[in-house]
């Protein structure tokens, strides 16, 4: 019996590694692999992918077999992949709050994180990786140490600058933090990649110190280097999303109008500005189904697709192709290439593309809130260019739903069924579409 449990247990809790080479991946429970990580006293890497996450399968297939790699990572740490999406793994994905794949995970023997790293890289990289990881862990301080010295007022600038980088890797929210930590640094120490860098990762909405860092940021823009450039748009962009998610939370239109207002003082022309400007607008829109002011925008702007002939979209797309073709040349990427040719392909009829979904978009906003029926003619119009330009399962559905509202049944039910064999035949799911034609006949 004791014979029988002892092999049972080496099977639970082993490691792999293809034809013997690269990195050895243990196999078993999370609980196990922290107890291993206790009695080997090692850190341990974990490899945080997806089934469908192309760079994933990239790395396990070119870099986690390197010779090289797997020497360093199996002396250093106890090596585990997870599927994020199966079992135990979508539990850790929400542990260690997990945004993109791969992502690679660097935690000790009490589950806390140490280091995070993401996405497709070299060896080189990768092994540079765990370097950056060995160093952390020597000066590492455990989370519980931490509170304990904020708790007990501890506020320094060095303090709060690590204990911001810490909560930050484990997925915590740190504006008031933030707040905190540009009280008690000098000025002079805003430009530094250090802080700007800090307030990106960090920053909460536009009614905070540091978006008005940021925002004064941009009068010397030219004059930063590529990565402060980096920081001062990263930290920019989330405290824009940060705020827009704050409006659609508390539905407070003086904020999206504060909103729009740091749009407008942070845009680099008047085009940007009204385009986002407008995205903005219409989300809020549409999520808190405000069909007036949807209607507003969306008459506006199908107004202008409306007016474009087929003839000067595919002018656009033409301009489009060669503006790339001429980037593609200053950079020295080879025509043969598969990356050259998949954007190539994806430049195809892409003005044509991308006017027949903002009609489809417009025109489905109608059918959500609009119940007059002059208004719903005109978006029934908005849905025909929209099919003309790109004949979709997508842009049938919507015409169908029109035309139902309409009262026009016979025609619905026909725009319906040619969704549904367009949608089977592109190897889509259909079960909307079956719903959506179940209820039209019930009408």
């Amino acid at each position: 019996m004791t014979k029988i449990f002892y092999i049972l247990t080496f099977f639970a809790f082993s490691s792999f590694a293809e034809d013997g080479k690269g990195i050895k991946f243990t196999e078993g429970s999370w609980s196990q692999v922290l107890g291993e990580a206790k009695k080997q006293n090692k850190l341990i890497f974990i490899d945080i992918y997806t089934t469908w996450c192309g760079p994933c399968k990239a790395m396990s297939e070119n870099v986690f077999v390197d010779e090289k790699v797997g020497e360093k990572f199996n002396e250093a740490f106890i090596n585990y992949k997870i599927d994020a999406e199966k079992g135990e793994g979508i539990e850790l994905a929400k542990t260690y709050a997990i945004t993109a794949y791969p992502t690679y995970l660097f935690v000790n023997e009490a589950g806390e994180l140490v280091y995070r790293s993401l996405g497709a890289m070299s060896a080189e990289k990768f092994m540079f990786e765990a370097d950056k990881t060995l160093s952390a862990a020597k000066s590492y301080k455990s989370s519980e140490e931490l509170n304990k010295d904020f708790k007990t007022g501890k506020r320094d600038a060095e303090f709060l600058y690590e204990y911001m980088k810490r909560k930050s890797l484990n997925g915590a929210e740190n504006s008031a933090l933030l707040d905190e930590y540009l009280k008690v640094i000098p000025a002079s120490s805003y430009k530094t990649e250090k802080v700007l860098s800090i307030i990106a990762e960090n920053i909460g909405t536009i009614e905070t110190k540091a978006f008005v860092i940021l925002a004064d940021a941009l009068n010397r823009y030219m004059n930063m280097t590529v990565q402060q450039q980096k920081y001062v748009l990263n930290g920019i962009s989330k405290a824009k999303r940060n705020t827009f998610k704050k409006v659609l939370d508390t539905r407070d239109k003086a904020l999206l109008e504060k909103l729009i207002e740091a749009v407008r003082i942070t845009s680099y022309s008047m085009a940007g500005f009204e385009a986002e400007e407008k995205q903005f607008r219409l989300e809020y829109a549409k999520i808190t189904r405000d069909g007036e002011n949807f209607k507003k925008i969306a008459s506006r702007e199908s107004t202008k697709l409306m007016a474009k002939t087929t003839e000067e979209l595919v002018s656009e797309t033409q301009q489009k192709i060669e503006n790339f073709k001429a980037g593609a040349k200053t950079k020295n990427l080879d025509e043969t290439t598969p990356q050259f040719k998949m954007i190539l392909d994806n430049l195809a009829d892409n003005a044509q593309k991308i006017t027949s979904f903002q009609l489809n978009e417009y025109a489905w906003g109608y059918v959500q809130m609009i119940i007059n029926p002059k208004d719903l003619e005109e978006a029934l119009g908005w849905s025909e260019r929209a099919i003309d330009l790109v004949e979709s399962p997508i842009n049938l559905d919507t015409y169908a739903n029109l035309l139902s509202k309409l009262g026009r049944k016979k025609e619905a039910i026909k725009a319906e069924k040619k969704a549904i064999k367009l949608g089977k035949k592109e190897g889509g799911d259909t079960k909307d579409f079956q719903q959506t034609l179940k209820e039209i006949r019930q009408k």
